[in-house]
């Protein structure tokens, strides 16, 4: 937020008195990444509107008791005193802090402000709890404040108490920092709800809910960040790995010039920051020329190397030279950039003998249609001298990686000494494949075990070639284990993979999406040329461009025994009977039982994206917006959120649903979007939801939609509020009418008349009174003959005659 914004919002409300205002700035060394918000808080304190400000400093990290600078006595009623720390050093931990924190709140109005972004909130070492504070005069010191536990929370139902709690305000919150700014300095006071620090006598009750040690294993924390912050900060984690030591303005470089345009690349490096990774090392700051200076801890750095692709490393390596003074590296042990050219290719020995081998591949699939952008593309990205010879292609099942990759391997075959296809699904699979290729090399040594695999991939580093060879891993499993498998930069590695988490081991993740319409056309008509335009369009659409289906769907259409229409008007069940058959021979994929099986692995492991999958299935094809999603959203389940759509209430456990979908290729998960595949949609429906599920689901998205709904009238031609405008459009394109009209008019009764409203309000008349009918038919007994939402729908059902 706007620092001045911040301290303008404590000047005096509505005849309130004037303030003194003192900033506690934290100094601990965890607080370096804040240098510049605590810069442009001072600046604005010369134009805050107080009697006098004052600004201390405090070092949570510092042993012994935390004390302000000597300052006269305040006067209750007229000092506001602001604590700018992450919470996380140890006078947090141990209660030092705190206890500050009370001796002033008996005097002052106190608070938190809180930089750490939401997702790295856990970090704080204190108790948070949702509280609710209400002032009986303005300029109440904080201990005086009448407090609660928020109704409803999780900490109330279990009947945890505090005497009072010190409001904590997040730095990007501009909404708390204002309430909490009426809460100190207006003439009266409603209640303030935010979150807060337990203090008083009695807070020993809140000890066991205070954040535990984090684990200083290198693998957890690794495991850790990946789960809670995703692929993005774990790569700017491994591009650390190639330098000495680290320092806040490294951090940042690599960030921005590394990663640039990537998806929640803002909050990365407070994620890598605090994620435990990086140790402070006080006896390298002179080297690092008088900045603070960082390791990473024992053992990270070699876990860390493993996720770095060569191009990857030598870029940071030379980043890291034009920001790191010389000392480092002198000192460090490592190369310096300037003589060791970070860009140049890796030497590969060739001095052992000649790869000469019959190589495998799957037949060309006789099916295969357009695609040259994609395969131009696999090309420059293997050809390309600075890269390490790896290209991935990822997308969701049956979409069309294998069959591209054969694709390739057939029309660049004679480009390469031999193409070698391996099956690895996993670690043993791939191993298997890669056995034989040894056997077929004549490489010696046993034929099982790690041994016989470390014989080959070294066979291919420094056996002589004329052109190079091509290694193609299909349907590759999780990269954890089998990255290690890869001998980069000797030749070229296509992969092929549902996994996303491939996407992120190379510069040149490929994603295969859909065949384009005329591509979908040319694979229907090869079945049924009779086809229309039109009549293609219709069936490439209902099967979301998918080929496997494409194909099925046109040999169905070429019996003839069934028309264009009757495809379409009973889509979903013969689009089922057909995935449910397994794929055409030319496609070695068996949707159904792909999908099936992946979604049953997620129910167990992941409840949380199988119940989101569940909604989003329930919502309808297309993309869903995140906004529409996150409608209902908090910081955390409470109580009663625990039951079918809880993950839907909570806010970090939707994004990490969000991102467990995208992994295992269940969804395309955009910034804004989320969408699942037709043909999913089809499957879930079918064969993998019961009538329970389905139930529990379909109530799900329809109490998400109710929640949703804007909360003002909409004028349609106003342009004012686009977004509400669109709110209500998304809304109406995702009700399920007759599912609604299944639940009480209670509870499904405004939303399905808000959507009728939306309809005639933007000339659809007809849909509206079709819709107002059909509730009419439904309701009409449940509702009360002056019931305003029955008038309602009798007015807009007789606008146009049935």
């Amino acid at each position: 937020m706007n620092p001045a914004a911040l301290l303008s919002a404590l000047r005096p409300l509505d005849g309130g008195p004037r303030l003194t205002a003192d900033l506690v700035v934290d100094d601990a060394p965890s607080m370096e990444l804040w240098t510049q918000a605590v810069h442009d808080l001072r600046t604005a304190l010369d134009q805050a509107p107080f009697d006098d400000v004052r600004v201390h400093t405090i070092d949570s990290s510092a042993p012994g008791e935390l004390r302000l600078d000597a300052t006269p006595e305040p006067t209750p009623g007229h000092q506001a005193l602001l604590v700018f720390s992450d919470c996380v050093g140890p006078a947090w931990q141990d209660g030092r802090a705190v206890e500050l924190l009370e001796r002033r709140g008996r005097s002052c109005a106190t608070a938190v402000l809180h930089p750490l972004p939401p997702p790295l909130r856990h970090r704080a070492a204190v108790p948070l709890a949702p509280f609710r504070w209400r002032a009986a005069r303005p300029g109440t010191p904080t201990a005086w404040l009448e407090c609660l536990l928020r109704p409803g929370s999780l900490e109330a139902a279990a009947g945890l108490r505090a005497e009072s709690a010190v409001p904590l305000l997040p730095l990007d919150d501009e909404g708390a920092v204002e309430g909490w700014a009426r809460l100190v300095a207006g003439p009266t006071s409603g209640w303030y709800d935010g979150e807060g620090i337990p203090s008083g006598a009695g807070t020993g009750v809140w000890a066991d809910l205070a954040p535990p040690a984090p684990s200083t294993e290198p693998a957890a924390l690794i495991r850790t960040l990946e789960d809670l912050a995703g692929p993005v900060p774990v790569r700017l984690a491994a591009l650390l790995a190639v330098s000495p030591l680290v320092t806040v303005e490294l951090l940042r470089a690599l960030r921005r010039d590394l990663l640039p345009g990537t998806a929640g690349t803002d909050g990365a490096v407070a994620e890598v920051f605090y994620s435990g990774l990086l140790v402070r090392a006080p006896e390298r700051d002179r080297d690092a020329g008088g900045q603070r200076a960082h390791v990473l801890r024992d053992g990270a750095a070699g876990l860390l190397t493993e996720r770095l692709t060569r191009s990857d490393a030598g870029r940071a390596l030379e980043l890291a030279g034009t920001i790191l003074p010389p000392a480092v590296w002198v000192r460090g042990g490592g190369p310096l950039p300037s003589v060791t050219p970070a860009r140049s290719p890796r030497r590969v020995r060739r001095d052992g003998p000649p790869l000469s081998v019959r190589g495998v591949a799957p037949p060309r699939n006789q099916h295969f249609v357009g695609r040259e952008e994609l395969l131009r593309t696999i090309r420059a990205a293997l050809v390309r001298p600075d890269g390490d010879g790896l290209c991935v292609l990822h997308g969701i099942a049956g979409v069309g990686k294998t069959t591209t990759a054969r694709e390739y391997a057939h029309r660049y075959g004679d480009d390469y000494d031999f193409v070698w296809w391996c099956r690895a699904a996993d670690d043993q699979s791939l191993a298997l494949s890669l056995d034989r290729l040894g056997q077929a090399l004549s490489v010696p040594g046993p034929r099982d075990g790690r041994g016989s695999v470390d014989a080959v991939l070294d066979r291919l580093r420094t056996g002589r070639v004329d052109r190079g060879w091509l290694l193609v891993l299909d349907n590759a499993g999780s990269p954890e284990k089998l990255f290690e498998y890869l001998p980069l930069d000797a030749g070229h590695i296509l992969v092929t993979s549902r996994h996303t988490r491939w996407a992120e081991r190379t510069e040149h993740p490929l994603r295969v999406g859909p065949l384009d319409r005329d591509e979908s056309r040319a694979l229907l008509r090869e079945s049924a040329d009779w086809l229309t335009d039109e009549e293609a369009d219709a069936v490439a659409g209902r099967a979301g461009n998918l080929p496997p289906l494409l194909i099925q769907l046109g040999r169905s259409l070429a019996q003839r025994r069934l028309s264009v229409t009757d495809h379409l008007e009973g889509f979903d069940r013969l689009c089922a009977e057909l995935l449910l058959r397994g794929g055409p021979a030319e496609y070695d994929v068996r949707l159904a039982a792909v999908w099936k099986e992946a979604v049953a692995e997620l129910g167990e492991t992941d409840p949380a994206a199988a119940e989101l999958l569940r909604v989003l299935i329930s919502l309808g094809t297309g993309p869903v917006s995140f906004e529409l999603l996150s409608a209902v959203t908090g910081p955390g389940p409470g109580p009663d959120d625990a039951g079918p759509d809880g993950v839907l209430h909570d806010k970090i456990g939707l994004d990490l649903a969000l991102r467990r979908l995208a992994d295992e290729a269940l969804a395309v998960v955009d910034r804004d979007v989320v969408e699942t595949h037709p043909a999913l949609h089809t499957v879930m429906r079918a064969t993998v939801m019961g009538p329970n599920e389905r139930a529990a689901a379909e109530r799900s998205a329809l109490a998400l939609l109710s929640a949703a709904l804007p909360k003002d009238p909409i004028d349609p031609a106003d342009p004012a509020d686009p977004v509400a405008r669109a709110r209500i459009a998304e809304i109406a394109h995702r009700l399920d009418l007759p599912a609604a009209l299944r639940e009480p008019p209670e509870t499904t009764g405004a939303l399905v008349l808000a959507v009728i409203e939306h309809h005639a309000a933007v000339g659809d008349a007809e849909v509206a009174a079709r819709q107002a009918r059909a509730a009419l038919a439904v309701w009409s007994r449940s509702l009360g003959p002056d019931d305003p939402a029955l008038l309602a729908f009798r007015a807009h059902a007789e606008r146009v005659p049935a």
